[in-house]
């Protein structure tokens, strides 16, 4: 086990995340150069919050597609069960975007100012598909990497990029649109264009693998897809409700305005940065039942956490933060100064990531995946903690966003690392089976 095969095992896994998080800077970029810039980000902020919430439940579909996608009578099943959960979450999107829900949840439950809960409102409902594509293309990108066809996955997201970017700056050109409506478009543009090229990978792999009937190796069940799904989906769940109790959080701050179109931008670059680390749990899954792999994948871990914290750092702290905020994302001065301070507050925050990555990717191998759903909920009661603690004393809104995501990530992180010295591994056959 070499430093060099577990980056280039890593690397395809580390660029797809990055090019998924440049999403955002790309498209607010575009936003930032329309009207009424601060409204319009913010806003963007809410759409996305919400959005990603009611989709939690798809996200983890990848996983179930992986592990249960084993046979003709199986891949049926799934595809039924796929259509029935995105259909109702198109449902809840229609529901909240187009009744009274919306009030309830924006202006009361997230604290929403009116000027930006008005701007959010059509660009959710543009929104309407986001739950269903995401969900269509998570299963398909199953069955690629079931099948080892993983490079089709990040071609995907290349594509899924340069649709949302090419059709934000599109409309910016065409200067007809409000900004959150512009970013909409072109994150619902994005992620259709990946949903049907992904569909397409994997199509020629049904026809030969699926579409002929084959002895079932079990009978697979809706019920006994939901029982397996519903952890996964809980852990997604708990991952995404951060941001919009943040969102809700910064609303009752002092300067609301100001942090709420500065936040996205902030959170998006760390998103970005983070990625590399992301990473590291597939890579840790894929090579740690391997002779010798531990100890080389710690050391691998380490030298991204700190290569990732030391480019947040010179991010935040030199002269590159100016340019970045100024010429790739136009945000207005005013805001500068907001924006440098979430991110000299998340400068440990790649490194932490990397970390808690690796350690998931340990705990889920030697058949501890409830630790990881536990550091996960501790992670949400911390955060959530922290932001009322702020809300409470009246805090800078942005110390309290980045700062309530750094110790709740700190929290996470100690969590795993006491529960993987408590961990023994398990045998040698059975870890394999869980990295599987």
């Amino acid at each position: 086990m070499s430093q060099g095969r577990i980056f280039w095992l890593w690397l395809p896994l580390a660029a797809s995340f990055t090019l998924m998080m440049l999403e955002g800077p790309g498209i607010q970029a575009a936003v930032a150069r329309l009207p009424d810039t601060a409204r319009h980000l913010a806003a963007v902020g809410l759409v996305m919050s919400l959005s990603l919430i009611i989709e939690s439940p798809v996200i983890m579909l990848l996983a179930t597609s992986i592990a249960l996608s084993r046979d003709a009578a199986a891949y049926r099943a799934l595809r039924r069960f796929v259509l029935l959960v995105i259909g109702a979450l198109t449902g809840l999107t229609a529901l909240v975007a187009w009744t009274p829900l919306y009030d309830l949840v924006v202006r009361q439950l997230m604290g929403a100012p009116a000027a930006y809960a008005e701007a959010a409102r059509p660009a959710l409902r543009i929104m309407l598909l986001w739950s269903a594509a995401i969900g269509w293309r998570r299963f398909y990108q199953g069955l690629l990497v079931r099948h080892r066809r993983s490079g089709w996955v990040s071609v995907g997201t290349a594509i899924r990029l340069s649709s949302s970017v090419g059709t934000a700056l599109g409309l910016m050109a065409w200067g007809r649109l409000p900004g959150a409506q512009v970013a909409a478009w072109a994150l619902m543009a994005g992620v259709l264009a990946e949903a049907l090229a992904v569909y397409l990978f994997a199509l020629p792999l049904v026809r030969r693998v699926y579409a002929t009937a084959t002895p079932a190796t079990g009978h697979l069940t809706l019920t006994a897809i939901a029982r397996f799904h519903l952890p996964l989906a809980g852990t997604s769940l708990l991952n995404l409700l951060a941001q919009p109790l943040t969102a809700a959080a910064l609303a009752r701050l002092p300067n609301a305005q100001a942090t709420l179109a500065s936040w996205p931008v902030v959170f998006s670059l760390l998103l970005v940065l983070r990625g590399w680390g992301m990473a590291l749990q597939e890579t840790t899954l894929a090579l740690t039942d391997e002779p010798h792999a531990r100890r080389r994948l710690r050391t691998f871990t380490l030298l991204v956490a700190g290569l990732t914290s030391l480019a947040t750092a010179l991010i935040a702290w030199t002269p590159l933060a100016d340019w970045y905020l100024k010429a790739v994302v136009s945000l207005p001065p005013h805001l500068h100064g907001y924006a440098r301070s979430g991110l000299a507050w998340g400068v440990a925050l790649p490194a932490l990531t990397a970390l808690v990555s690796w350690l998931r990717g340990l705990l889920v191998a030697d058949g501890s995946p409830g630790s990881v759903y536990r550091g996960m909920g501790i992670n949400l009661l911390t955060h959530t903690l922290l932001l009322l603690l702020g809300v409470s004393w009246q805090a800078p809104g942005m110390v309290t966003a980045a700062g309530a995501l750094l110790l709740a990530t700190t929290a996470e992180w100690g969590y795993l690392q006491r529960r993987r010295r408590l961990q023994a591994p398990l045998p040698r056959n059975t870890t394999a089976t869980h990295a599987a």
